[in-house]
């Protein structure tokens, strides 16, 4: 009668544990941290919260904060970090495929979820504030998708030009749907906007 070989159980490993079970607290302190800052930001405008409500309204200690974030604006950008990295996609553009880094349905979808904190932030003071950090992430974003595309020439102007172009024309119909109080859907949003910037197709004149 033929036995089969004893194996060793292959257990975690102990450090890998102890680290897995640090990530998951860091991330729920960061999520609480989050949380807070937008219940906050319903209520008032975002240049009034204090590190010392947030905590308050947290429970979460003032050097565990500072462990994680720098300032209140460091746990803005967190936030639009949570969102995740637009995905790319393949289209035919004048009859090429091109990959496509996907922004515009990234911001609008993301928006549409949290369309009320989205207006309580952009209809306050600290607006500016907020989308200048907006803005940062979305060049960065579409400047790598460039270079990775070979689109982008760092020692050019033009590279930089398209960048500017690309994210100034996303920004700007991003914001007149906001301060429209999203007259249409992020579906619908997003596909005029990748019909004209990406493909390069004008509306049909009435």
């Amino acid at each position: 009668m033929n036995q089969q070989p004893h194996t060793m159980l292959d257990f975690p490993d102990l450090d890998e544990l102890a680290g897995n079970r640090h990530a998951l607290r860091s991330q729920r302190t960061r999520d609480l941290l989050l949380e807070g800052m937008y219940r906050l930001a319903l209520e008032k405008d975002f240049r009034e919260i204090t590190i010392q409500e947030l905590l308050d309204r947290t429970g979460v200690a003032r050097s565990t904060f500072y462990a994680h974030f720098r300032d209140k604006e460091d746990l803005l950008v967190a936030g639009y970090e949570k969102i995740g990295i637009p995905h790319t996609r393949v289209c035919e553009v004048s009859g090429d495929s091109r990959v496509v880094l996907d922004v515009s349905s990234w911001l609008f979808t993301a928006t549409e979820r949290h369309a009320e904190l989205t207006t309580s932030f952009f209809s306050s003071p600290s607006q500016g504030i907020i989308l200048v950090h907006l803005e940062n992430i979305l060049i960065i974003q579409v400047r790598e998708h460039y270079r990775k595309q070979g689109l982008y020439d760092s020692n050019g102007l033009h590279g930089e030009v398209a960048v500017r172009c690309f994210v100034g024309a996303l920004i700007g119909l991003w914001l007149w749907w906001v301060r429209h109080d999203y007259p249409s859907s992020a579906n619908e949003m997003t596909e005029a906007f990748d019909s004209l910037m990406n493909n390069g197709t004008w509306p049909a004149a009435d």
